[in-house]
């Protein structure tokens, strides 16, 4: 039994057993009914997808006894000489090994003979992008003005490197690529027919492994009868084929979706232990990350999905556990790894990168990545769970609006409102001793002891967070801003009125002054609420002997120290008011 023998065997036989190609088989039909069949027809499609079996059943419904007809009768001589391929009316050329000028020489001296036993003459040119220029232009008169009830159909997988004149001239056919389900079709009739018992798993793989092609397929079907004999199971067919099962694939699946690092490595050890085929079981990935995102799109799974889809529940369910954008970044990372391993990089470490990459947006240095990063941010403080915020946090994002059972939140311009427990200090404590400077706007610093705390966002948690807002605005561009604050620290919290204080030492008056303006506010603001989760408006005091808070005397900084280290750091250059003017002028 050659690999071969099944797919020759059960070879379609008359245009109903033709599976899919509409088009084709249709028009097709009508022209040998009403006996407009063309001079020169160009079948285009991939391989395996049926070309060469339409062009003999043309030739079949021509020349059957009981023809032309759409019905062949499959019995008479001329049916069955052109099913074996002896028919001297039907001759089939292969234009990869008969390309030169003299094989088409020799093909037109032939053009002219009448048909020896049946009404056509058929030539069929298997590869005839293959043909030279040379071989196209001599036989182009003859392909143009052939003789009577002579046709010539011209099949091939690259139409593009067909001469355009060529094309001119035939009427042409694309025929599509089959679906997963058409060849699974397929394979089951066959497997019927040969008494072949075969498992829904088997049938699936095998369809999945075809890469389009009902050759294949077949060519498959048949290896595994060799193997196993006539019970072929999933197994076989990923011994034979090492394709990976579906249960690795819906594995390393979760493990993207659920951004889980851990879980993906071990996808891939477990694929690498298998002794599956790396590049096969990252196609096999791409194809099944592809319908998660045609199920997330259209909300339903398709029935065309039913060959793979052993269980639709858990197709749909990681679906929603995807989101758009993490999907769609999902299938360009194991795409460019599929194409990196094609042009020679080390299958298993590219394919196990990117599924690194898929499932931790934090490795992936692209804009996609980022993007990525930001949607899961919005997600989680959607979701009432902000990054430092925890579960008391129950706005949907930076500026969102406050809840039906929550006080508006003031914004950093309003003034603030009055606190009791800021008219009453305590004792000797830390807070007490705080003094309001001579410009200062606000009352004086409170006890953290002494505030309102919400659960889930309390003067501790903000004390250690500040080192991340003061990150937050380095990251965000405001460098200068982050070096005002450098030498302050908050002292206080009021979460009723949504008021964050935020003492200086003494010596930093002048930076306090800096953190006055409006735009410092907004933008000092704007840091906390990402790092918090929360809009806070600060509120600035001045602290009076505070030195171990701001670290030493070396943090004091006087207004002249500050410009001296300003300059230092961003190697700047200090103007005088004069010299100012000119430039302003001189603009």
């Amino acid at each position: 039994m050659t690999e071969t023998s099944l797919y020759r065997r059960h070879r379609p036989q008359s245009f109903d057993d033709v599976v899919g190609q509409e088009h084709v088989v249709r028009t097709l039909r009508n022209a040998v009914e009403r006996g407009r069949v063309h001079h020169a027809y160009l079948f285009v499609g991939s391989r395996g997808t049926g070309k060469t079996s339409v062009a003999k059943i043309l030739a079949r419904c021509l020349n059957c006894v009981d023809g032309p007809t759409v019905t062949p009768c499959g019995e008479c001589e001329s049916c069955r000489s052109i099913a074996a391929g002896s028919s001297l009316d039907v001759i089939e050329m292969d234009a990869a090994s008969n390309r030169s000028v003299d094989d088409i020489r020799e093909l037109r001296e032939r053009v002219g003979y009448a048909p020896a036993a049946g009404r056509w003459k058929v030539y069929i040119l298997d590869e005839a992008h293959m043909l030279t220029r040379e071989a196209w232009n001599a036989f182009l008169k003859t392909l143009e003005e052939p003789p009577p009830n002579t046709a010539f159909v011209l099949c091939t997988t690259e139409p593009h490197k067909v001469m355009p004149t060529i094309v001119d001239r035939c009427q042409r056919f694309d025929f599509q690529r089959p679906s997963l389900e058409q060849i699974a079709e397929v394979v089951r009739r066959v497997a019927a027919a040969e008494s072949i018992e075969i498992e829904a798993g088997a049938v699936a793989a095998i369809a999945r492994a075809a890469g389009g092609s009902f050759r294949d397929a077949l060519g498959t079907l048949d290896q595994l009868v060799a193997y196993g004999g006539k019970e072929v199971a999933t197994g076989d067919v990923l011994a034979v084929l090492g394709v990976a099962e579906a249960e690795l694939i819906l594995t390393a699946a979760d493990a993207i979706a659920s951004e889980d690092a851990r879980a993906a490595l071990e996808a891939s050890a477990l694929l690498a232990r298998s002794g599956r085929d790396v590049a096969q079981f990252g196609r096999d990935l791409l194809a099944h990350l592809r319908q998660l995102l045609v199920v997330r799109t259209v909300d339903e799974v398709p029935e065309t999905f039913s060959v793979t889809a052993a269980d639709p529940e858990r197709l749909r369910a990681q679906s929603e556990a995807f989101s758009e954008l993490g999907l769609a970044r999902a299938i360009d990372t194991i795409a460019k790894a599929l194409a990196d391993i094609k042009e020679g990089d080390e299958p298993r470490m590219t394919l196990e990168l990117a599924m690194l990459r898929a499932a931790r947006p934090q490795l992936d240095p692209t804009r996609q990545a980022l993007l990525q990063r930001v949607e899961s941010l919005e997600r989680v403080m959607a979701g009432g769970h902000g990054v430092a915020a925890g579960e008391a946090s129950s706005a949907t994002g930076p500026h969102a609006a406050p809840a039906d059972d929550q006080p508006p939140r003031p914004r950093p311009q309003d003034p603030p409102s009055p606190d009791p427990a800021a008219s009453e200090p305590e004792g000797d404590s830390p807070g007490s001793s705080s003094v309001a400077s001579a410009d200062q706007e606000e009352g004086p610093a409170r006890e953290p002891s002494a505030v309102a705390v919400e659960e889930g966002l309390d003067f501790e948690r903000i004390t250690g967070l500040w080192p991340a807002v003061l990150d937050q605005m380095r990251d965000s561009g405001m460098e200068l801003l982050s070096t005002v604050f450098s030498v302050a620290r908050p002292v206080g919290v009021n979460l009723e009125q949504r008021v964050l204080e935020v003492g200086f030492p003494a010596g930093a008056a002048f930076n306090k002054r800096k953190a006055e303006a409006q735009e410092a506010r907004d933008r000092f603001a704007d840091a906390v609420t990402t790092i918090l989760g929360e809009r806070l408006r600060p509120v600035y005091v001045l602290l009076e002997g505070d030195h171990e808070a701001d670290g030493g005397a070396d943090r004091q900084l006087s207004e002249e120290e500050l410009i001296d280290r300003l300059k230092a750091e961003f190697d700047a250059e200090e103007f005088e008011e004069a010299e100012k003017l000119d430039a302003e002028e001189a603009r």
